[in-house]
Parts: structure tokens; C-alpha cells; sequence
């Protein structure tokens, strides 16, 4: 049985990726439409309409538990990818809701795709992921945790911990009042998604420190600003008035 599909993520190689690694594993699902935010997904579902979608649930603007809200009707099977640590996926499995923990892995897509293709006599429920989705939400704010992959699992750190991140190519350095430091494969862009709820600021295109450990602002043409560890870090001219803005 082939499945018609559709692939939302906001990053190009994530998006690359599994597109590969379907036509290797699940040559049944025939990607439609690969699309890297919401509102153009919302838009090739309607034009598509697709059996099944494959959801990235951290993305900027609006996050794939936005699209489940859009939706006016869900007559599509979700498969999530998600990087959301052990304790909030406990809530997808409420509603056996299909997620593929990232970085995607081959049997684990195929177990899922197979899953999907046995559901699909039965509803789809909007209120059941509604539901779902609320208890993520409620475990995340619970635990003030975030879940980061490291080489060796999963490594979860507390938000309060975090002094600031600091972006190296497609890797982010994160810096924690332990005085440690932890190295992730994630943009900066993704690991400011993951703590745009938890007062944290992109000061410059390569810095993300979190405002409870500011100091103070040094004026300068863009200015600095000197962290609780006494490091100094450099704000662009263009974030100058919002940084200033929150302050006030």
C-alpha cells in the first residue's frame, strides 16, 4: 500500500535527510511536498491532501503543535520528529500518537511508517492530539528541563543552568554556571527555539545568553554585555535597541 506524504521542517538538511532515508527504507510513501514552515505546509495540505505527514515539532514562528491547531481537518496520519527528551514523549503515547526521536533512525522510521499503515482504517481525532499536545506542554513547564543529543544519548539540563550558547558552524557551545561546557549538534537557531520560553535573548548572529545572567551593558557601536561569570559578550548594532527595550 502507498502512502502519500508530506515533509515539514524548517531545515534543509533534516528535510534531505529523511527524504533519503524513505526512499532507501520506505519506498511506499511518495513525498508530495517538503515544506519548511507552517504556513506553506497548511497550504500543500490543502493542495495535496496527504495520507500521512512527517512534523517537525521545533521550528521558529510557529512550531508543529501550531499546524495541529490550523488544521481545520485532520484527515492525515502525524508522524512528529522531535529532539523532546523521554518524559514529554511519554505524553504521545496517551493517544499513540507516531514520533521519530532525532536523529532519525532507519528501523525506528520503518517501525513507524508500519504503524501508520495499520491506522489507517481508523479516525483521527484532532481533540485526541490537542490533548496530547497539552500534556507536553505541561510536562516541559514541569520539568524546566530541555534535551539535548550528545554523542553518547541524551543529556538533559536545567534551563536555570545555562549561561549562554554560542554558535560554531552547524554546532552550539553550551555554557553553564558549572562552569562546564557542552557541545551539541544543533544550530543556534534551534537551540534558541527549544528556550524561547525561558527569557533567553540572541544578543548577536553567534550569542544567545540568558538575561537573568547579565551584569550590566557596556556602550560600544553595538555595545556588550558583561555575564554573572564576568565574561564579556559582543551585541550587534542591530539588537542594541531590543536588548536595551527589555530593560526598560
Amino acid at each position: 500500500m502507498s502512502l502519500n506524504a508530506i515533509i515539514i521542517d524548517d531545515e534543509d538538511h533534516a528535510r534531505g535527510a529523511l527524504k533519503k532515508l524513505l526512499e532507501w527504507n520506505c519506498p511506499e510513501v511518495k513525498i508530495l511536498a517538503a515544506c519548511d514552515h507552517v504556513d506553506a505546509a497548511l497550504e500543500a495540505i490543502k493542495t495535496y491532501q496527504p495520507q500521512l505527514i512527517f512534523l517537525d515539532i521545533e521550528m521558529p514562528e510557529k512550531n508543529g503543535f501550531d499546524l495541529v491547531r490550523e488544521c481545520d481537518n485532520i484527515s492525515f496520519h502525524i508522524i512528529f520528529t522531535t529532539a523532546y527528551d523521554e518524559f514529554a514523549l511519554q505524553a504521545f503515547k496517551v493517544n499513540a500518537i507516531a514520533y521519530l526521536l532525532k536523529p532519525i533512525d532507519e528501523e525506528e522510521l520503518k517501525m513507524s511508517v508500519e504503524r501508520v499503515k495499520k491506522l489507517e482504517a481508523k479516525s483521527i481525532s484532532k481533540e485526541a492530539l490537542l490533548e496530547s499536545i497539552s500534556q507536553i506542554n505541561s510536562q516541559e513547564t514541569k520539568l524546566n528541563k530541555i534535551a539535548i543529543p550528545t554523542s553518547e544519548g541524551m543529556e538533559f539540563i536545567r534551563v536555570d543552568q545555562i549561561l549562554r550558547c554560542a554558535s560554531e558552524s552547524n554546532y552550539t557551545h553550551i555554557y553553564l554556571t558549572t562552569g562546564s561546557r557542552v557541545l551539541v549538534s544543533k544550530t543556534l537557531k534551534e537551540i534558541e527555539y527549544l528556550l524561547s520560553k525561558h527569557n533567553f535573548f540572541r544578543v548577536h548572529s553567534s550569542h544567545l545568553v540568558h538575561l537573568d545572567h547579565i551584569e550590566k551593558y557596556l556602550n560600544g557601536r553595538g555595545g556588550q554585555v558583561l555575564m554573572s561569570n564576568g565574561e564579556i559578550i559582543p551585541v550587534s548594532r542591530s539588537k542594541k535597541a531590543e536588548l536595551l527595550a527589555i530593560y526598560r
